[in-house]
């Protein structure tokens, strides 16, 4: 069973990517992201020390119901380097363990050719270290920025904040295994002949 880490920037398409290929072809998706917010919810792992950590930072870190207000977190650090490091601390070796658990039942049950690990941060949580290979998602910054306007509905300055939070493209490029293009001109049929190239 081959471990795939696939990464690239905000509004690359990363989803649309694991969704071709858990569609098309004997592939398990694990989105990192996906764990990261259940183990934040209450009774989840990671629940009780971001409220530790942060809620003299904000007023509004809990919602009515008790949960994280994941919006106002994210307020906190999107522009504050130590906070965001901070929250990582908590974040990601709890991540971590859950993806390993995952790919160990998987490997035991033998259901699948390969496991598609999902993540932004895959060099930063040290995902890279359990995959056989990374796939960079690549699209172009214009495309980007104008998914990330259209889908999301972000303002310009929140996504300058995002791209000047994140790696260089250069970096990925550089330790990437495989590129996967992805701009406006990608047909999903074209997906699926990528992916089944790189498989």
């Amino acid at each position: 069973m081959k471990i795939i880490g696939l990464t690239g920037g905000i509004g690359s398409g990363k989803s649309f990517v694991a969704k071709v290929a858990t569609m098309h072809f004997n592939v398990l998706h694990i989105s990192t992201d996906e764990i990261a917010r259940t183990q934040m919810l209450k009774g989840g792992v990671s629940y009780g020390r971001v409220i530790e950590e942060f809620s003299g930072y904000t007023d509004d870190l809990l919602l009515e119901d008790g949960e994280i207000n994941r919006p106002a977190l994210s307020k906190v650090v999107l522009n504050d380097p130590e906070l965001l490091e901070k929250l990582d601390s908590i974040t990601h070796p709890a991540v971590i363990d859950e993806v390993n658990s995952i790919i160990e039942n998987e490997k035991e049950a033998g259901r699948y050719d390969a496991v598609l690990i999902e993540t932004a941060l895959i060099y930063e949580a040290g995902i890279d270290s359990t995959c056989d290979e990374v796939w960079y998602v690549y699209a172009p910054r214009h495309t980007r920025r104008k998914r990330l306007a259209l889908d999301r509905g972000y303002s310009d300055e929140r996504i300058d904040g995002f791209f000047n939070g994140q790696k260089p493209e250069e970096e990925f490029l550089r330790r990437s295994t495989r590129t996967v293009p992805n701009g406006d001109d990608v047909t999903e049929e074209d997906m699926i002949r990528i992916i089944r190239g790189y498989l």
